[in-house]
């Protein structure tokens, strides 16, 4: 089994090659096949005695043979495949590790309940204070498993470098996926595996400039001119380890990109270098209705800034009550479209705006973290998509910052020098850990801001003010020990005793913290596809707008720019009425009441009592045997033996099942089924797809693009979304699309984000 999960990929170690040497191989089976196991051998148990989160169905998978019996086996890899309290080595070898924290917590349950609860912690009984004092006097003594007692001794060697994060043989995995997908033509898939590699290659290593060598390949097929000189003269940088013909494309590939941008005078990559570490490509300056911090041009709310709540328009207004808590009623009239609010990430400070402008947009980041899979895609320092990259951290693999000519890598690199921004300093050793506890790392960041008075207590809104429901929680064991964690990651950063401040904040943030996400768009290859997603990218903490409630028909969305969130309202709004924004379930997306209720009961502990969830809407849905037929009809479309002449009458079948507005539409929906279908033809054709073909897949985006608008309504962003695939559709089929597409989605995309986003988003399709 060990051996079959090699060769497609999957990331079992195996270090000893299947000798019974080690536990590196182990995994979990699936219950039901268990028994159809051969018994381990007594080597086998002993291995299985030094694997880490020993389980009842755990194996090693280098002793399993596989038979037609076990045709269907399922196993599972465990979160750490060493055990990460006895991690040295006697011969010394640098050491990998993996996500453990949600391991611990299970085993440090387990431990409780099969020795006692003798400190109360898996009752949510006693004050806050009482309660965090309890856990402590638990985690701290002797009373806790073997793998909570040496977690210390695990952070001392995440400290000491033991745990080695860059992994040459690694990035070049990376790097052989990335040249697939160039030979491909798919030039942006290509550049963020290559920036994948950037980040877990070792420092000035072969793998480190052919990464470097290759992503500026890709930039110039983007005409990205600036990026691809950057990472051309990287790889030059370190050309001793580069043969000879590998050097000589890259001084030609250095030249053209050089002449693109009117700079053929620098022959030597030394010179270019230099010129390049200084462009500097300024924002665009505000606009009369935006402020500019940094580098942001932050729009102003409609009617100027409230004077008692900087963040809100002069025109809202925050009310109180028992049942409802804290929430923003409107004063005045305002128009779809119209800004409501803009705030930084950690909140408006009370001094006067333009004392701390130059450092607002610098916090404002800082007091967001980017999800782990973001980071070889976005700037640690400006959560911008990178291009070029500029710098990544040496000591881990989860911060990459932008390259030139960005107006950030200007600001962070003086003198020849990168200066890491302080707060990464105080993380960086510890990323590892802190990747595997969520909201954890989030109340980690903002722990290390205030411990440092860079979040100071000067806050319009304070944190330590927001809503906690701390009461209504059924369990606190895993906030308390995640809040240890962080007290004790802090303490050994110079800040000691915030432990019962970290338990306190992860409470609040679970009510109050945002999903940070933002519209990604890139052209695929070949075929010229243009994908847009609207893509969650991290998590913020902005206190006044979790003043807002939550409706399942918002009347608000949401934007989010580099630290900061801009709220806009997409309907009209007259005096009296609420603002509503949508914590999660939409009643169009999410049509089922009970799953909405119980999702915002058990994650914000309130019952939702809007329109669509107060039982006065009748649900609807189709027939069973309407159903049996939707799935008939969905089964031969998807056919490999479907022609594609057959594809318009089974269409024209569905869609007279199809009701768009109906409560509860089958799955796929017509729309969904229709955009797989279309979007299915253009799969590894290329250019090459026939006239037909393309015909076929214009009609099908069309099809989607009614049943969206039918469903969400004409002034929607889902609407919009199925409008730019038909754009990108239309131009492979040869059509031009018309101006009544263009003026529709101009007009709703800047009701959700305004004109300077909507010009950036749209300015890839025409």
């Amino acid at each position: 089994l060990m051996y079959l999960a090699h060769r497609h990929g999957i990331d079992i170690e195996g270090a000893c090659e299947a000798s019974l040497a080690c536990s590196t191989c182990h995994v979990y089976v699936d219950e039901k096949m268990l028994d159809k196991l051969p018994e381990p051998s007594d080597e086998e148990n002993d291995m299985l005695d030094l694997a880490p989160f020993l389980k009842s169905n755990s194996r090693l998978s280098c002793q399993i043979i596989l038979t037609k019996e076990l045709d269907g086996i399922v196993i599972e890899l465990p979160p750490a495949t060493r055990n990460f309290y006895f991690m040295f080595q006697e011969d010394g070898d640098k050491l990998g590790a993996s996500r453990v924290w949600e391991c611990i917590l299970s085993t440090e349950i387990d431990h409780i309940k099969s020795n006692g609860d003798h400190f109360g912690l898996l009752e949510p009984d006693g004050t806050p204070n009482e309660y965090y004092s309890r856990l402590k006097k638990y985690a701290d003594g002797n009373h806790a498993s073997k793998a909570l007692n040496n977690l210390p001794n695990f952070i001392s060697d995440l400290e000491s470098g033991l745990v080695e994060c860059k992994d040459s043989e690694k990035a070049r995995k990376h790097r052989e996926k990335g040249n697939s997908y160039f030979k491909l033509e798919d030039y942006e898939a290509a550049a963020q595996c290559y920036r994948r590699g950037v980040l877990i290659a070792e420092k000035e290593s072969k793998e480190m400039a052919l990464l470097h060598g290759n992503l500026s390949a890709c930039l110039l097929r983007q005409s990205k001119w600036a990026a691809c000189i950057w990472h051309a003269c990287l790889a030059l940088r370190i050309r001793n380890v580069l043969q000879s013909p590998i050097e000589k494309r890259l001084q030609l590939r250095l030249q053209n990109a050089c002449e693109k941008m009117g700079r053929e005078a620098l022959s030597d990559h030394n010179e270019c270098y230099k010129w390049i570490a200084r462009l500097c490509d300024d924002s665009a300056p505000p606009q009369e209705s935006e402020e500019r911090y940094g580098f942001v041009n932050l729009p102003v709310p409609k009617f100027g800034r409230s004077k008692k709540v900087r963040a809100f328009s002069n025109g809202l207004v925050v009310r109180e009550s028992r049942n409802q808590g804290r929430y923003v009623v409107c004063e005045r009239h305002f128009k779809a479209g119209d800004v409501l609010a803009s705030e930084p990430a950690g909140g408006w400070e009370k001094s006067d705006i333009s004392s701390a402008m130059e450092s607002v947009d610098e916090m404002a980041v800082a007091c967001c973290i980017l999800l782990p899979f973001q980071r070889h895609l976005r700037c640690l320092a400006c959560h911008s998509q990178l291009e070029s990259v500029g710098f990544v951290c040496p000591d881990c693999d989860g911060a990459a910052f932008c390259g030139p000519p960005s107006s950030c890598f200007s600001r962070h690199f003086k003198n020849g020098r990168f200066i890491i921004p302080q707060w990464h300093r105080d993380e960086c050793r510890y990323t590892f850990l802190l990747n595997s506890i969520g909201l954890g790392h989030l109340c980690y960041r903002l722990g290390t801001l205030r411990g440092r008075n860079l979040l100071g207590v000067d806050r319009e809104t304070s944190l330590n003010s927001l809503v906690d429901n701390y009461e209504h929680f059924t369990s606190h064991f895993e906030y308390g020990l995640t809040g240890w964690l962080c007290g004790l990651l802090l303490a050994r950063t110079g800040l000691p005793n915030c432990g019962d401040w970290c338990f306190r904040m992860l409470h609040r943030l679970q009510c109050n913290a945002h999903a940070i996400t933002q519209v990604n768009t890139a052209v695929g290859g070949g075929h010229g596809l243009v994908s847009v997603e609207q893509e969650r990218i991290g998590g913020g903490l902005f206190p006044t707008a979790s003043f807002i409630n939550h409706a399942c028909e918002p009347n608000i969305a949401y934007q989010f720019m580099n630290g900061f969130i801009v709220i806009r309202c997409i309907k009209d709004l007259s005096p009296e009425d609420e603002v509503l924004a949508c914590y999660g379930p939409h009643f169009r997306h999410d049509p089922i009441v009970g799953t909405r209720k119980r999702a915002l009961l058990e994650q914000y502990f309130f019952e939702c009592s809007c329109v669509h969830c107060n039982g006065t809407q009748e649900v609807t849905a189709l027939s069973p045997e309407e159903n049996d037929q939707w799935c008939k009809l969905i089964e031969q479309i998807r056919s490999s033996k479907t022609r594609l002449s057959a594809l318009p009458s089974l269409f024209k079948r569905l869609k007279r099942l199809s009701d768009p507005t109906i409560t509860v539409t089958p799955e796929p929906s017509y729309g969904e089924i229709a955009d797989e279908t279309a979007f299915g033809l253009f799969e590894g054709r290329m250019t090459n797809l026939p006239l037909e073909a393309r015909k076929m897949a214009l009609y099908l985006t069309t099809e989607s693009c009614e049943f969206t608008r039918n469903r969400f309504g004409s002034d929607s962003i889902e609407y919009a979304w199925e409008l730019l695939k038909l754009v990108t559709v239309a131009k492979v089929a040869g059509e031009c699309p018309n101006t009544e597409i263009k003026d529709t989605l101009q007009r709703i995309m800047e009701i959700h984000y305004g004109e300077r986003e909507t010009t950036k988003i749209l300015s890839i399709f025409w």
